[in-house]
């Protein structure tokens, strides 16, 4: 079978491989994969920089040996291992060949402190499919049965299937608090920031902001719901008072833009320092900030965190993965919505063949898409 496999602990280093078509163990599912989407993280793991880096580093063989990547994916059962009971909470749905299901990327071990209060999801020993074992990026997959999550064929496409894993993070990031009549705040439009405005919609927001670097993404967001978007300009790092004041500027915008409310959530979405401490900035006191976005450096220095935080009385709330298997639920909830999948679409703007995934590469880190859609294989 093809796979795109990273060879080396170096930037680039991808491979156009012919590999084997991998063993389906006795608990697990085997798929013939039908689209998978590129994540920020192959990004990161393609340049070979910034936080996902020092992770693989220390949680990795390091890709000395080589990884198929990818873990955002869906797929057609084509094998059931002789273990397999079920699918989903409690293995309580069968699953069958000719199945689609998306894949949960975070495999957790069930036994730390953390799963055994139902935190699946901060599980201490988890692995992660394209980053700890070889991943969506290829014409076949083993996953264990406890990933796989079903799908309605009628109703979803592959399209749509390959994006539940980061429609997910959006669904477990804009429900962590319920949004309802709440005023949001967006910081960093890129796709799971675009699918948060879409689960914020979808729950009732009352006013929906968004702000990024890049006109083109803003674009986006106001199609997928957001009703008022700012555009930020970037400042070079080596002048802070230029940073400062279109700090400033910003935070005034969205004050002007949320009246007569004020920012009840705020989501920080691209990990970036000047946007987090923006994001403390602007939320209203007593409001909440959801922190998503994995910043480059690992230093983040907040200049007002007495002030902005402790005497605002503002909560912070980090977001990763999924809750298994609430969000989950959730998100098929959600995506059995035509409104809600017209969205979706709407921020899958580049879809390739496989073969081309060295373009696809190229316009996902470019500033002109949304979601990039690899078809795996067709019908």
């Amino acid at each position: 079978m093809k796979a795109i496999r990273k060879v080396a602990p170096r930037p680039g280093a991808l491979e156009w491989a012919d590999i084997d078509v991998p063993a389906c163990g006795a608990a697990e599912v085997l798929l013939r994969v039908r689209a998978a989407s590129l994540c920020g993280t192959d990004a990161h793991i393609y340049n070979w920089d910034g936080s996902v880096r020092e992770m693989i580093l220390s949680t990795t063989d390091h890709f000395r040996r080589p990884r198929v990547i990818g873990h955002e994916f869906c797929g057609e059962v084509v094998e059931v291992g002789r273990d397999v009971r079920g699918v989903g909470d409690g293995a309580s749905e069968p699953i069958r060949a000719g199945d689609l299901v998306s894949a949960e990327s975070h495999i957790v071990c069930g036994t730390c402190y953390q799963c055994r209060r139902g935190q699946y999801h901060v599980c201490t020993r988890e692995r992660i499919i394209g980053v700890h074992r070889d991943g969506g990026f290829a014409e076949y997959i083993a996953i264990p049965a406890s990933c796989a999550w079903l799908n309605d064929p009628a109703a979803v496409p592959v399209e749509v299937a390959c994006v539940e894993e980061p429609f997910g993070n959006a669904v477990h990031a804009a429900t962590e608090y319920d949004p309802r009549g709440q005023c949001v705040v967006l910081f960093g439009a890129g796709p799971i920031g675009l699918f948060s405005i879409i689960v914020a919609g979808a729950f009732g927001a009352e006013r929906i902001i968004a702000v990024d670097t890049i006109a083109f993404r803003l674009g986006l967001a106001s199609r997928v719901g957001a009703h008022s978007t700012l555009l930020s300009i970037p400042v070079l790092a080596g002048d802070p008072g230029a940073r400062d004041r279109e700090r400033e500027r910003i935070v005034g915008l969205i004050r002007d833009a949320a009246a007569p409310y004020e920012p009840d959530l705020v989501f920080e979405m691209s990990g970036h320092p000047d946007a987090i401490d923006a994001a403390l900035r602007a939320v209203r006191r007593g409001g909440k900030v959801i922190l998503f976005g994995l910043p480059k450096q690992q230093a983040i220095t907040l200049e007002r965190y007495a002030e902005d935080v402790i005497f605002g009385g503002v909560t912070l709330k980090g977001i990763i993965g999924r809750k298994i298997y609430g969000t989950w639920a959730r998100t098929r909830e959600l995506v059995s919505r035509p409104d809600v999948r017209s969205k979706i679409c709407a921020v899958i703007t580049h879809t390739f063949p496989f073969v081309r995934y060295e373009e696809a590469f190229a316009k996902m880190i470019g500033r002109d898409s949304g979601k990039v859609v690899l078809r795996i294989s067709e019908d």
